[in-house]
């Protein structure tokens, strides 16, 4: 696209033709992503039942922390190397590519080898019941082993322009690792071990194929030679302080969900861990076009932000939020009208049925306010307010949550572990609403 067309699609294009044009793309992947998790949860409950999906579900806060470390050095790296392009300097973006290499190689196999020492320890501390330790212990032990294929390296590709081979490094894995899984779930019988080495074996696809990009295609500019792998750790400190807001946001999921499954140990047991781990599954999946709409917002505010075009960036925010409001309201009533029928797909236990359509009822509510929360919090970010963006970022999941969480569940029980999903997003998108409108009083303030 030529720039004086990209120049008036960002400032004159209506807004919510803009927001579709920047966020389909966005959309298909996510959606593609989050698909992959509902047939391998699936997969899972049918091949093993749903004691299996109960296992997976316990490890899962150490898989959030897996990818919050490659999102965090990923995004950081990102960051170094296109700044580093936009200036020409290939020379810098080739060291912070190489020194993002070391630091996850050596992170992972840390990972790794402290997980594998301490892993019973490990699945106690993230909640798992003594019925469902072979399960969580049989996938834990698989996906720690494969920590050093969990890499983050499609991020630097895009950075360098390289947008559809990035998106094949996510798509042709996805595709391999749901064939995989149903080839060792159901052909060859392994369980949720052949989950996780069905996710394993996607992980070296992709790994594999970042090696040959950038090293063996021909087509990285970076042209990574022996002396860029000499270590800077200026240049990491840097890529890690810019990354640290991913790994703070994951993080803070990760001990949220930790918290999560302690509690349900606590007050229901296997049956309602299981229930939880799917039901966690398909509110993310359908939470995806708020995750594809946000990312494409984020380039067009900031696009329009450096442009100074103030009232465009409001109006951008406002079809934004009332796109994610409207989807909200709709996914919820969906949800709650099929919830039954979502649960019998995943399973056949009754009882497991019953406490997932009662609790799934209940946390998709929180969609009609964290879809607009998240777009305010991409409003700060896109316009460079990173403080204040993270901190928004923190509120739903972790900062509103986790105290909601423990007051709610000491005073109502099991129900008020699923109360705190919808209680937590309503009181962040009350703070988030609240700190737009008074970004536009001081604005309006200093134009008067």
């Amino acid at each position: 696209m030529e720039d004086a067309q990209k120049r008036r699609m960002m400032e004159e294009m209506p807004e919510p033709q803009l927001l579709w044009k920047m966020a389909g793309p966005s959309m298909a992947g996510v959606m593609a992503y989050n698909l992959y998790n509902i047939f391998d949860t699936l997969f899972v409950s049918q091949g093993t039942g749903a004691s299996g999906v109960g296992g997976i579900a316990v490890s899962f806060p150490l898989f959030i922390f897996l990818s919050a470390v490659s999102s965090t050095l990923g995004s950081g790296a990102a960051s170094v190397i296109s700044r580093a392009l936009g200036k020409g300097d290939i020379n810098l973006a080739a060291k912070a590519a190489t020194n993002t290499f070391a630091l996850f190689y050596a992170t992972a196999l840390l990972i790794t080898v402290c997980g594998l020492v301490w892993l019973d320890e490990l699945l106690m501390f993230m909640g798992v019941t003594q019925s469902l330790m072979p399960y969580a212990r049989a996938y834990t032990r698989i996906i720690l082993l494969g920590a050093v294929t969990s890499t983050g390296f499609s991020s630097l590709i895009r950075a360098e322009g390289s947008s559809r081979y990035a998106m094949y490094i996510w798509v042709i894995p996805m595709c391999a690792n749901i064939v995989l899984d149903s080839l060792f779930i159901f052909a060859l019988h392994m369980g949720v071990t052949g989950a996780a080495v069905g996710t394993v074996a996607a992980q070296c696809i992709s790994m594999g194929m970042s090696i040959y990009y950038f090293f063996i295609s021909g087509k990285s500019v970076l042209h990574i030679q022996r002396r860029h792998f000499a270590p800077d750790f200026s240049l990491m400190g840097e890529m890690i302080s810019i990354g640290l807001p991913s790994f703070l946001q994951m993080g803070g999921q990760s001990v949220a969900l930790v918290l999560v499954n302690r509690l349900l140990k606590i007050y229901s047991g296997d049956m309602a861990i299981s229930a939880y781990g799917i039901v966690n599954r398909i509110i993310v999946f359908i939470s995806f076009p708020i995750q594809g709409l946000a990312q494409g917002l984020a380039p067009v505010i900031g696009y329009n932000k450096g442009a100074d075009k103030y009232v465009r960036t409001k109006k951008l925010l406002k079809t934004a939020a009332i796109m994610a409001g409207v989807y909200g309201i709709g996914a919820f009533l969906a949800v709650l009208a099929g919830a039954e029928g979502l649960m019998r797909i995943f399973t056949g236990d009754p009882q497991v049925q019953h406490t997932g359509s009662h609790m799934l009822g209940i946390i998709s509510s929180a969609l009609v306010f964290s879809g607009i929360q998240t777009m305010e919090t991409v409003y700060f970010q896109a316009a460079g307010k990173k403080a204040l963006s993270l901190f928004l970022a923190l509120l739903g999941q972790v900062l509103c949550f986790i105290p909601g969480l423990l007051v709610l569940a000491n005073t109502l029980g099991q129900d008020g572990i699923w109360y705190a999903f919808p209680v937590s997003a309503f009181a962040a998108f009350g703070i988030s609403t609240w700190a737009v409108g008074l970004e536009g009083r001081r604005r309006n303030s200093a134009a008067g």
